[in-house]
């Protein structure tokens, strides 16, 4: 039952613009069939991409340090499928030594070799060239850039068994700050925050003023309904 109709309609005219707004969002209104959603979600990770080039191309940078410094492992890999596939991208680098038996893959080379060929894939997966990735392995690019973060993690784990400390924790950074991201924005177009000021302002205002637009829709229609919340007082002892 309506016990305050003013309030009613002004948040039942709030609610339907509300509902008005997101219906209008959901549709393919926002360049190449994006809905608003899709298309805040690209802006962000474009702009997300173009912040973290320059950490990406440090990590890479501080890679040649271990240039020179040969490495011995012995990787397991989870089939003989997988220690195959392995062995095809381990192979592209210079110098590189690899037996497979079975699910062991016996790995001799150089590990600034090993990271500057990474390092090179990955370059090349951040600027989008997946076809360069492709013709290289004659893979997915994606399926490329997996396999070199699973046999990463698998030198780290045989690094750590040899007290090979130093070279694990810097496989392991190398994973976070180049592979991932390689992987993660391939076939994300980079843009820096300073070029999209104007419209980062505005989302991020709307953002606010929408969501509290919803809010006093649903409270203005509880007051029209007579559904208030208030404090309960402590009860008296007499």
């Amino acid at each position: 039952m309506i016990r305050d109709s003013k309030a009613f309609f002004i948040g039942l005219i709030m609610m339907v613009s509300f509902m008005g707004i997101y219906a209008y969002m959901m549709t393919p209104s926002f360049g190449n069939g994006r809905n608003g959603l899709e298309f805040a979600d690209d802006m962000f990770n474009s702009i997300s991409k173009g912040s973290v080039q320059d950490v990406v191309q440090g990590e890479i940078k501080k890679a040649e340090q271990w240039n020179g410094n040969n490495i011995e492992v012995n990787l397991k890999a989870k089939d003989e499928e997988q220690a195959e596939r392995w062995s095809k991208v381990i192979q592209a680098v210079d110098g590189s030594e690899v037996n497979v038996n079975k699910e062991a893959v016996m790995v001799k080379a150089d590990l600034g070799k090993i990271l500057a060929n990474i390092s090179e894939d990955c370059i090349n997966m951040y600027d989008n060239k997946g076809d360069v990735i492709q013709q290289k392995y004659d893979t997915d690019p994606r399926d490329a850039t997996n396999r070199w973060y699973n046999i990463s993690k698998a030198i780290v784990k045989d690094l750590e068994k040899q007290e090979k400390f130093k070279e694990s924790i810097a496989i392991q950074q190398y994973q976070q700050k180049v592979i991932e991201p390689a992987y993660n924005y391939y076939g994300v177009d980079a843009e820096k925050a300073g070029n999209n000021a104007g419209i980062m302002t505005f989302m991020m205002v709307f953002y606010l003023i929408y969501t509290m637009w919803y809010g006093f829709a649903i409270y203005f229609l509880c007051q029209g309904l007579g559904i208030t919340m208030s404090k309960s007082g402590k009860k008296q002892e007499a």
